[in-house]
């Protein structure tokens, strides 16, 4: 583990099979919102991110309950001209995260949806407020895929979004309600990614 000075930041690492995963808790930080939005932009640098929005997460356990607000997101994205594709999912009473089932709160809501969207680092501040108030997937692509490649595999792994993350240079999963990141990748680029998350939390002091 490594902590960062006095405006706490804690990075620690767990390997498995499938690669490493790289806890960044920032909850100690004064400008944890900057810190968290720098660090995406880092990670996205020239290339394409897919952001999932999966809405049953927007919600769950003793958190206060919010409307899903679907419908918004779809607005905005169609009114800043961010290419995406929203699907219908089957409602379920709890959700897996990181292989972690986690139970709903009570909230009923007429239907699921996964939203994705394709953000560069230039459009990428349209959808700020959304960063800093929901919890998101983010695959960052170094393949040099396309918008509708990257929606395709979307469309082809909706009902299993982690599935996703072995094919993207990593995944970045935010947790707003206990401000952490959790980023998976293969075993290589998992020191490059502790340097980015280092080095922003360097700017920021």
């Amino acid at each position: 583990m490594f902590l960062f000075g006095g405006n706490k930041l804690k990075v620690r690492s767990e390997e498995d099979e499938d690669g490493v995963k790289t806890f960044v808790e920032y909850y100690g930080m004064k400008k944890s919102d900057e810190f968290k939005v720098k660090v995406l932009n880092e990670m996205i640098g020239e290339n394409l991110c897919l952001i999932v929005l999966d809405s049953r997460m927007l919600y769950f356990g003793n958190q206060v309950e919010h409307e899903v607000p679907v419908e918004e997101i779809v607005e905005h994205l169609g009114i800043s001209r961010i290419a995406y594709k929203k699907f219908e999912i089957k409602k379920v009473p709890e959700v897996s995260m990181f292989g972690i089932s986690i139970k709903k709160g009570t909230k009923k809501t007429d239907k699921d949806y996964v939203i994705g969207f394709v953000v560069n680092k230039y459009n990428f501040k349209r959808i700020e407020e959304y960063v800093n108030r929901m919890n998101l997937y983010y695959f960052i692509d170094n393949a040099g895929l396309g918008e509708e490649d990257l929606l395709q595999k979307l469309s082809e792994n909706y009902e299993e979004i982690d599935e996703m993350s072995k094919e993207f240079y990593c995944e970045i999963f935010n947790n707003n309600y206990i401000s952490q990141l959790v980023i998976s990748s293969e075993n290589e680029n998992a020191m490059a990614i502790k340097e980015t998350v280092g080095r922003c939390h360097s700017e920021l002091k």
